[in-house]
């Protein structure tokens, strides 16, 4: 596996031939990743319900959440739809988001953990980089098989949150644009 410098050489040169030198157009093939992508993983994990969140119209990458209750429904993504959920599930969600970028061989992975919180009602958020439960490391074994299967590979936080100079997008003004700005979604 290369290490972070060298990841770091091929990413800063993709990121110049598509934000300085506008050599590559990659937002022309999102659809049509995201619809392979979709197809792809209903095919290879099958278990585990999946919602293909990718924005069509201004994604930087295409986006998947998958839950992590094998066999069950994955629901409506409003409110409501996300506390039945909840409740349904015993009282915590799990799920895997996952982003695969459209301008290169890369994805970025999260896993989270939702529940209600019985005093206020609020839904509690929490995220991390890996799988909050054992039992869900099944799925990310096979996840990585069928991401190494396609050449794409699984960026650390470390290198998501590389600031790449003299980059200006949208909304992220130059200097404070990081690797995750140019790869998947300005936030």
């Amino acid at each position: 596996m290369p290490d972070n410098f060298e990841i770091l050489e091929r990413i800063e040169a993709l990121i110049r031939a598509v934000y300085k030198d506008r050599a590559v157009d990659p937002w022309h093939v999102g659809r049509d990743r995201a619809r392979y992508f979709e197809a792809l993983f209903r095919k290879r994990l099958p278990t585990w319900p999946i919602r293909n969140q990718t924005d069509p119209m201004y994604g930087g990458s295409t986006a998947m959440a998958f839950l992590l209750h094998p066999g069950r429904y994955i629901g409506v993504p409003t409110r409501d739809g996300v506390e039945v959920r909840i409740r349904q599930l015993g009282g915590q969600c799990f799920q895997a988001l996952l982003e695969i970028s459209h301008l290169g061989p890369y994805a970025r992975v999260r896993f989270t953990r939702e529940s209600i919180d019985p005093g206020t009602s609020r839904i509690v958020y929490d995220e991390q980089d890996k799988p909050f439960r054992e039992d869900d490391n099944e799925f990310l074994t096979s996840l990585n098989r069928i991401l190494e299967d396609e050449g794409i590979e699984i960026l650390s936080r470390e290198i998501l949150e590389h600031r790449v100079p003299d980059v200006q997008l949208d909304v992220t003004e130059a200097g404070s644009a990081t690797v995750y700005h140019c790869l998947f979604d300005e936030e």
